[in-house]
């Protein structure tokens, strides 16, 4: 079976959660990359019964404290003090001893405004960076879906860093982005399509 390496932003965890997690159950994946939106809606889902897949964003301007216990886990799971809430496709991943790394940018998470070690996150990202690179010093599947910003970046310099022989990447997603395309899949294929009918393909 073909293991893929899956970088995910926070649409894919709203739109196809349950698909996620039955491909991590399905053994295809060999590690799971989140960006800070993928990472919170993952742990707030997993946790809180919610109406939709997350707050509404005018109540949230008026007072961020609504998404407090879900941004607390993750502060705790960043320091190493607590698994993944069970439910979520990150504690799937951990069950299984698969890696889980996450890489996001400084203030553009809710989630971020509850601590303010945000070196942590900074210390995280360059051992998350260093762990991405040695996995794709060997044959990898390396696949996007939903971050037009954060995971294509990364990945063109970890990439440059590790300088791979045999590089394979995919864009799954159903908007058009450029950096998405001319970062990643001009190594691959942009799969223009929803997250969830990638996954159940997979399925």
């Amino acid at each position: 079976m073909n293991e893929k390496i899956i970088a995910i932003g926070g649409a894919v965890i709203k739109t196809a959660r349950k698909e996620l997690i039955e491909v991590i159950k399905s053994g295809q994946v060999e590690m799971l990359i989140h960006n800070g939106g993928s990472i919170f809606h993952d742990f707030q889902l997993a946790t809180e019964k919610l109406e939709g897949h997350s707050h509404k964003l005018d109540n949230l301007l008026k007072s961020h404290e609504p998404n407090r216990k879900a941004s607390e886990l993750i502060w705790s799971w960043i320091e190493g003090k607590i698994d993944a809430p069970k439910g979520s496709a990150t504690y799937e991943c951990q069950k299984r001893i698969i890696p889980v790394l996450m890489f996001t940018g400084m203030a553009c998470d809710f989630w971020q405004l509850f601590d303010n070690r945000w070196d942590l996150i900074g210390k995280k990202a360059k051992i998350d960076f260093d762990i991405l690179c040695s996995a794709l010093k060997s044959n990898f599947h390396y696949v996007c879906m939903g971050s037009a910003v954060i995971h294509p970046e990364v990945f063109i310099k970890a990439i440059a860093v590790s300088k791979p022989t045999d590089v394979k990447a995919d864009v799954v997603d159903f908007i058009d982005m450029y950096r998405p395309r001319t970062r990643v899949s001009k190594f691959g294929t942009y799969y223009k399509m929803t997250h969830k009918e990638y996954l159940e393909r997979l399925l």
